[in-house]
């Protein structure tokens, strides 16, 4: 009788999906700047630790972490100006650093 075990090579996809944000998640504050609704986005917490939730806003720290903010938060951290190249968030202003964070110009749906 015959064990004979097939090996298989599985190769990574040749194709990456990135999330975006898109337009219909940006709400305005005014000055051009917004804010971006991410909601109950996996993996991502609130400053007190506790996972995010519906209509949580984005909000960048100054060394580029990811976290969220309730709804309506309009500080620093949250604000951001939408750009062809997408979200800069700018959360210390010009003394500190500044992030890109994908945003589609259109979307389906």
């Amino acid at each position: 009788m015959s064990t004979h075990t097939e090996e298989r090579t599985v190769l990574p996809s040749p194709l990456v999906a990135i999330e975006v944000l898109t337009p219909d998640q940006l709400n305005d504050v005014g000055n051009q700047e917004y804010t971006a609704t991410i909601g109950a986005l996996p993996g991502l917490t609130r400053d007190d630790g506790t996972a995010a939730q519906a209509g949580d806003v984005l909000s960048v720290q100054p060394d580029g972490t990811l976290q969220a903010r309730a709804a309506g938060t309009t500080g620093n951290f949250e604000r951001c100006k939408k750009t062809p190249a997408g979200l800069v968030y700018r959360p210390v202003g010009r003394d500190g650093r500044a992030f890109l964070i994908p945003c589609a110009a259109d979307a389906p749906n």
